[in-house]
C-alpha cells in the first residue's frame, strides 16, 4: 500500500516493476496519492483498449475526412463547378448573387485540381515546427484555421484564381493534418494498440473521398456544389469545439517542461495501469544527448535531497527541469522510498540538486540534415529510411493505381456501352478499400506490420500483372478483377500501416523532422504522379500496370530485407536494435536464431 507521500519513511513496494534495462522508478510517477492500492496496478505497456483514446482518434481524424473530402469531391464536379472556355461573357447576374459555375480554361481547371498538393507539401513541411512548438492537439486545433478559410474561399469564390487560392489554402490544412495527427495518435496509444489506433486515420480518409464522390454525382447547381466544397468547415467547427477537451500528447508536454501536466495526461490516458515504465520510456525517447546535464560543467555541488517532499516541490518548478533532471528525481526517490531515510552522496550518480536545470537546455533541435547524416545520439539512418520509402511506396502505388487504374477500367469496360456505370465503378473501388481497412484493424496489432505489408506488396504485384494482361487483350473481366483487388491489397497494408509505422520507430526528439520528411515526399510524389501518369498512361496504356507491378515488386523487396517488425515493441528497443545505415533485418533475425 502507498498511503501518501509526505513522509520520508514511507515504503514503496518495487516488486511489480522491476525492468531489466535500468532500475525501478518511484510510484510517484505512477499513480495518484488518491488511487489507494499501487500493487494493482499492471504495467502500462500492457494496457489494452481505452474508449476514451478512441474518442480522441476520432476527433483527431476528422482532419482525416477533410482531406479524403478535399481530394474526392472534385472528381465529378466539373461540369457543374466550371464553365469551361467560355465564348463570351458570364450571364448578368446582380451584385448579391455569385456565378452557377465559375469561368476556366481546361488549364486553370487543372491548376486548380493541383494545387491542393502544393499547398499539402508546404503544409507538411512546416507540421513538425508547429507540431513542437505549439503541440500536437494545440495544432490540430489552430491548423482548422486553413480548413475553415478554405471551405469559405472555395464557397464563396466567383472566379478561377479565387477558387484556387481556396484549394491551395485547403491544401495547407491537409498537409499540416497529415503530419501532425499521425504524430498525436501514435504518442497517445499504448504500445500494443498503435496499430488499431494509427489505421484509424487511412479509414476516415477513405471514407472522406468515398462520401464527397457520392455527394458529388447529385450535385447539379450552384448553391449545392458551394455547400459540397463548403463542408470541411462544418467539421473543422465539430473538432475546434471538442479537441480542446482532451489531453494534450504526454511526450510533448514533458519536452515543453510541464511535467505535472504530462503526468497528469498519462495518468488519465491509462487509466488504471502503472505508467512508471512507458514514463521512463517517455524520457529515453525524447533524450537527444545533445545536451549533457551530467557533464562535469552542469555539477555544481553534491548535495542530496533530503525528504520526498523537496524532490515532490522540485518536480512541479516546471521551468527548471530537464529531461536528465527530472529522471534523476525519479533516482533518488526510489532511493528514498526503498531505504526509509536520505541517501549518502554519492560522487559517481549526480543529485537533484547538484544539476544546473536552470541553464541547461532542454533539447535542441534536429534537423533532417543530421538525422540524414547520423548525427543524433542515435543513428537513425535506417529507421527513417524505411519510413520514407514506406510513404513514397504508398502514393507511387496507391496514386498511379486510382488515378490510372480506375478511369482506364471504366473507359475500357463501360464507355461507351454503359457511360452511367463508370462514375459507380470508381465508388465501388473506393468501398473495396473499407474491408481492407477493417481487416488491417483487426490483425494488424496481432499478426505484426511485416507480414501484412509484404501480403499487401505481394497481392498487389500480381494483381496489377493481372490487370495489365486484361488491358493488353482487351479482357473485361480480368481488368475489373485486378484494378478492384489491387486496390483492396493496397488498403489492406501499404495504404495504412506507413502513416502510423513512423510515430513507432522514431524516438520523440527526431519524430518532428521524420514526420516532415515522409509527409513531404508523400506531397511531392502527389505532385509529380498526379501531372504525369494521366499523359504516360495515355501513352503506354496497359503497360503502365506493370510498372506498378514492378514498383510493387521491389516494394516487397525491400520489406522483406530491411523493415523491422514493430509491433509490441517499445521506441527505445526498436532503437537500439536497429541503429546504423541502411541494414537487413534477416541478420538479426538470424543470429537469435543460432543463439537459441
Amino acid at each position: 500500500m502507498m498511503s501518501g507521500l509526505g513522509s520520508s519513511h514511507n515504503k514503496v513496494s518495487t516488486s511489480a516493476f522491476n525492468y531489466k534495462r535500468g532500475p525501478p522508478l518511484s510510484r510517484v510517477f505512477a499513480v495518484d496519492v488518491h488511487d489507494v492500492d499501487s500493487d494493482k496496478f499492471q504495467d502500462s505497456q500492457n494496457a489494452g483498449f481505452s474508449w476514451y483514446i478512441l474518442m480522441t482518434t476520432l476527433l483527431v481524424s476528422l482532419s482525416a475526412v477533410n482531406i479524403g473530402w478535399s481530394i474526392g469531391i472534385t472528381n465529378f464536379s466539373k461540369s457543374v463547378i466550371c464553365k469551361l472556355h467560355p465564348t463570351g461573357p458570364m450571364e448578368a447576374q446582380s451584385a448579391n448573387e455569385f456565378p452557377d459555375r465559375i469561368p476556366f480554361s481546361e488549364s486553370a481547371w487543372s491548376v486548380a485540381i493541383g494545387i491542393l498538393s502544393v499547398g499539402g507539401l508546404i503544409g507538411a513541411l512546416i507540421s513538425g515546427a508547429i507540431a513542437d512548438r505549439i503541440g500536437r492537439r494545440n495544432a490540430l486545433v489552430i491548423n482548422n484555421g486553413f480548413f475553415l478559410a478554405g471551405s469559405v474561399l472555395m464557397g464563396t469564390s466567383t472566379t478561377a484564381l479565387h477558387f484556387s487560392l481556396g484549394r491551395f489554402v485547403m491544401g495547407v490544412g491537409c498537409g499540416v493534418a497529415s503530419g501532425v495527427a499521425t504524430i498525436y495518435v501514435g504518442e497517445i496509444a499504448p504500445i500494443r494498440w498503435r496499430g488499431f489506433y494509427g489505421t484509424f486515420f487511412q479509414l476516415a480518409l477513405v471514407l472522406g473521398i468515398l462520401i464527397a464522390q457520392l455527394v458529388a454525382m447529385y450535385v447539379t447547381t450552384g448553391l449545392q456544389w458551394r455547400v459540397v466544397v463548403a463542408l470541411p468547415g462544418v467539421l473543422s467547427v465539430v473538432q475546434v469545439a471538442l479537441l480542446p477537451l482532451h489531453v494534450e500528447s504526454p511526450i510533448y508536454l514533458i519536452k515543453a517542461r510541464h511535467v505535472n501536466e504530462a503526468r497528469h495526461a498519462l495518468l488519465k490516458l491509462r487509466r488504471g495501469f502503472d505508467v512508471s515504465t512507458e514514463w521512463q520510456e517517455s524520457l529515453a525517447s525524447l533524450d537527444s544527448g545533445e545536451a549533457d546535464t551530467y557533464s562535469s560543467s552542469a555539477v555544481v555541488r553534491e548535495s542530496p535531497v533530503q525528504s520526498e517532499p523537496q524532490l515532490a516541490n522540485a518536480a512541479q518548478n516546471d521551468s527548471n527541469v530537464t529531461i536528465k533532471y527530472i529522471a534523476a528525481q525519479a533516482q533518488q526517490l526510489v532511493k528514498i522510498s526503498a531505504s526509509g531515510c536520505a541517501p549518502n552522496p554519492d560522487a559517481s550518480s549526480p543529485t537533484v540538486s547538484s544539476l544546473a536545470a536552470p541553464e541547461a537546455r532542454f533539447i535542441p533541435p534536429i534537423s533532417i540534415w543530421h538525422i540524414v547524416c547520423g548525427r543524433t545520439r542515435d543513428d537513425l539512418r535506417h529507421l527513417v529510411a524505411c519510413s520514407s520509402v514506406l510513404m513514397a511506396l504508398q502514393q507511387m502505388a496507391g496514386i498511379a493505381t486510382i488515378l490510372f487504374g480506375g478511369n482506364e477500367m471504366a473507359n475500357s469496360v463501360f464507355y461507351p456501352e454503359f457511360p452511367l456505370s463508370a462514375p459507380w465503378a470508381c465508388i465501388i473501388i473506393c468501398l473495396t478499400a473499407l474491408p481492407a481497412i477493417f481487416i488491417c484493424i483487426l490483425w494488424v496489432d496481432k499478426l505484426g506490420r511485416r507480414p501484412l505489408l509484404l501480403g499487401s506488396l505481394g497481392g498487389m504485384t500480381i494483381c496489377s500483372i493481372l490487370a495489365a494482361i486484361g488491358m493488353i487483350f482487351n479482357i473485361g473481366a480480368l481488368i475489373i478483377a485486378g484494378v478492384f483487388v489491387c486496390y483492396f491489397m493496397f488498403n489492406f497494408g501499404l495504404g495504412t500501416i506507413p502513416w502510423f509505422f513512423v510515430s513507432e520507430s522514431v524516438p520523440a526528439y527526431a519524430l518532428g523532422a521524420t514526420t516532415v520528411l515522409g509527409c513531404s515526399l508523400n506531397w511531392v510524389l502527389a505532385i509529380i504522379l498526379g501531372l504525369l501518369v494521366p499523359i504516360i498512361g495515355e501513352q503506354i496504356q496497359g503497360c503502365l500496370f506493370i510498372v506498378i507491378g514492378c514498383i510493387c515488386m521491389i516494394g516487397f523487396i525491400f520489406v522483406m530485407i530491411c523493415v523491422p517488425e514493430t509491433m509490441d515493441r517499445s521506441v527505445t528497443r526498436i532503437v537500439a536494435k536497429h541503429a546504423g545505415p541502411l541494414h537487413t533485418v534477416i541478420k538479426f533475425r538470424t543470429r537469435a536464431a543460432k543463439k537459441m
